[in-house]
Formats: structure tokens, sequence, C-alpha cells
């Protein structure tokens, strides 16, 4: 597990971290009306299992990762209770460790997680979506923006420099302003919501 998962490990470990809101981020939701995901779905970093479960109702084959086992364990609670015909899996697993995983998806949704890699593991997270993410794919980033000053929080990135990490092989397809919703601000973060393609 890398420092960062440490982190992660240890706030799940003191009660509710500041991400887990159970209930899906609206800008899934909207993703999803828009028909934006095609299975299989991966879910990297997907917490608690919100998002994963949404996809989940909607039909879609689903396939949660992170690496916090107490986070997949909640996620499993709460598939449980959700009553879905078709279930996520969720799989403990390194988001910058990808192409070791053996994994594959049509579609992957990388919920506040890019927004925590330092420059040199955004480069192995990337090479690790290529390995996945077949041609033709989707990638749907959530992100902190340039815009959020309140902390604490991660990494607050502008829109360049999210699209500017998939110069080469990849196509952005949306991007706009959004709301990332947390415990912590009330009206949610700023953030940015990016669609790219694999080409």
């Amino acid at each position: 597990m890398s420092d960062g998962g440490r982190d992660f490990a240890e706030m799940y470990a003191e009660g509710i971290p500041p991400w887990q809101i159970d209930r899906p981020q609206p800008e899934v939701v909207r993703w999803i009306e828009q028909g934006k995901f095609e299975s299989p779905v991966l879910d990297l970093g997907c917490g608690t299992g919100d998002n994963a479960i949404e996809l989940a109702r909607h039909g879609l084959v689903v396939k949660g990762v992170d690496a916090v086992p107490e986070a997949l364990e909640r996620a499993r609670k709460k598939t449980a209770q959700a009553g879905l015909s078709r279930s996520p899996e969720f799989v403990l697993g390194d988001a910058l460790r990808l192409a070791e995983s053996g994994l594959k998806a049509r579609t992957v949704l990388d919920c506040a997680l890019f927004h925590t890699f330092s420059d040199e593991e955004r480069k192995d997270y990337i090479r690790g979506l290529e390995a996945v993410l077949s041609p033709g794919g989707r990638l749907h980033i959530l992100s902190f923006s340039e815009l959020e000053t309140r902390q604490p929080g991660p990494r607050r990135l502008g829109l360049q420099e999210i699209t500017g990490s998939f110069r080469i092989g990849w196509r952005v397809e949306d991007s706009a302003r959004c709301r990332y919703w947390d415990r912590v601000r009330p009206d949610g973060a700023h953030a940015w919501r990016v669609s790219l393609v694999r080409e």
C-alpha cells in the first residue's frame, strides 16, 4: 500500500472520512443519465461503494477497486442492503499498479482519486489506465479545482493540468465546472468533471 493508501486507511479507522457521504456524487448520476457508461465499469478508488452501487442499479457490470480493506468492507455491507439484482464486485487493489491487475474496462470512473497523486504517480496511473481501458473507452474524472480554497483537502487542479496529463492517445470529450460533495463543505467543493476517450 502506498503512503497515501496508509493515510486513507487511518482516516477510515478514525470513523467516517470526509468523502464518505453515503450517496452517489450528483455528477456521477448526471453521467449515468447521459448514457456515458458502458460495461464493464471500473470504479477506481471506490471507497464505500456509493457510486458503484448506483451504477449497478442501472444495470451496469461494475467492479470497485480500493486500497483500503475497511472501505471495501463497508461497500460490501451497503451492497448487501441494496437488494440489487446484480451487485458490484469490490476488490482490493492499488490504482498505481493497474497494469499488473489483469482488470479490463470499457468505462473507468475516477471520483476524487486523480487529484491525490503526485506528478510522478500520475504517470504510472495513466500507463495503468491505458492497460485496462479498451480503445474507444471512456474515463470520467471528478477532481477538486483551482477555485477551491477551503481546507483541508487534496491538490487543486486546473483544467489544463488535468487534460494536459492525457495529451497522447486520449481525446477530451467534455469538461465542465461542477461541485464535489463531501462532509466538510455544505455547498460542495469547487471541482472539474472531465470525460476523456482513449484513442
